[in-house]
């Protein structure tokens, strides 16, 4: 019950966090976002776990794995934007993409799938 709970709770931390990273995009139509992988509670997560941007801005993320334990790598990936990287522990890796289409798009590990979800939710303009 008690992981139950802190899982919550993160969940609702990181969407709050991801509306509040909803800020106006740079001039360009870019934004910039951070995905770190932890361990929390047990579980490999990339945190925030929400991701919010517009139609036809540039995304630019920078993924951070600080998970100690092994594996040392974890992947990141977004089918829909053809993104797929592998994150090894303390060697950050970029990744750009512009946000072409609206929707909810899972982010997901395509090396370990059981862990490592999120989303990247792509609002109209």
């Amino acid at each position: 019950m008690k992981t139950t709970a802190g899982i919550v709770v993160g969940f609702v931390l990181s969407l709050m966090l991801a509306f509040a990273m909803l800020a106006p995009a740079g001039a360009q139509g870019e934004r910039e976002l951070h995905a770190v992988n932890i361990n929390y509670e047990g579980n490999n997560v990339w945190t925030p776990g929400t991701y919010v941007v517009r139609k036809g801005e540039k995304v630019r993320f920078k993924l951070f794995n600080r998970v100690k334990a092994d594996p040392n790598v974890h992947g990141f990936a977004i089918d829909e934007f053809n993104v797929k990287v592998d994150v090894y522990r303390d060697k950050p890796e970029t990744v750009e993409f512009t946000a072409d289409k609206a929707g909810i798009f899972r982010i997901w590990c395509h090396l370990h799938p059981a862990h490592l979800g999120g989303q990247l939710v792509v609002l109209e303009k």
